[in-house]
């Protein structure tokens, strides 16, 4: 009695079983266009050493983002409430990015410059899971950089709801009363 087992491949990427599709290439599998997507752009960029620090490191791909997701980014409202800091040649801009899991992504991420040449550096804050970006913005746009960070598996999450309740608010009961205290010393 012999039993055949059928031993699924794992995506080279993501570690997933590539079940539904499997897409080959450099003798790498794939389970879906998305991972072999970040495969190319990081290999085009001689940055296949991702995938030697941990075994298979990425996230899986296969949620398509909208191409004109990040549309919002090229508002001048919505920037000058995201960017952090800007001068005539650079912008500097925080991103949370919560599929920051682990070595991998820390190294890929502070490695952006390699991946777009306007990208000037890139700061990676573990325990927050943060990068903060400096980019050249004479050459590229906030929206390029987002675009960048979600092609390779790290899409940011932006909440402009958030940002706006993080500013302080005057209470002006609590001027009021300053006033009324400030007047009755005054008096004595």
């Amino acid at each position: 009695m012999s039993i055949t087992t059928k031993q699924a491949t794992q995506c080279y990427h993501c570690g997933d079983d590539c079940i539904t599709e499997q897409i080959k290439i450099d003798d790498k599998s794939f389970c879906c266009q998305g991972c072999k997507t970040v495969y190319l752009v990081l290999n085009q960029s001689d940055l296949c050493e991702y995938y030697n620090l941990n075994e298979n490191p990425g996230l899986s791909q296969r949620i398509e983002v909208r191409k004109d997701k990040f549309s919002f980014l090229e508002d001048e409202k919505i920037q000058q409430q995201l960017i952090s800091f800007k001068n005539s040649e650079q912008t500097h801009i925080t991103f949370y990015l919560p599929q920051i899991h682990c070595s991998s992504c820390l190294w890929l991420l502070e490695n952006l410059h390699r991946l777009n040449q306007d990208i000037i550096s890139s700061r990676v804050n573990f325990t927050r899971k943060e990068v903060d970006i400096v980019f050249n913005h004479q050459s590229t746009k906030l929206r390029t950089v987002a675009e960048l960070l979600t092609g390779i598996g790290y899409e940011p999450y932006i909440s402009l709801q958030n940002l706006q309740e993080a500013k302080p608010r005057i209470q002006r009961s609590l001027i009021y009363q300053l006033g009324v205290a400030g007047f009755c010393f005054a008096n004595i």
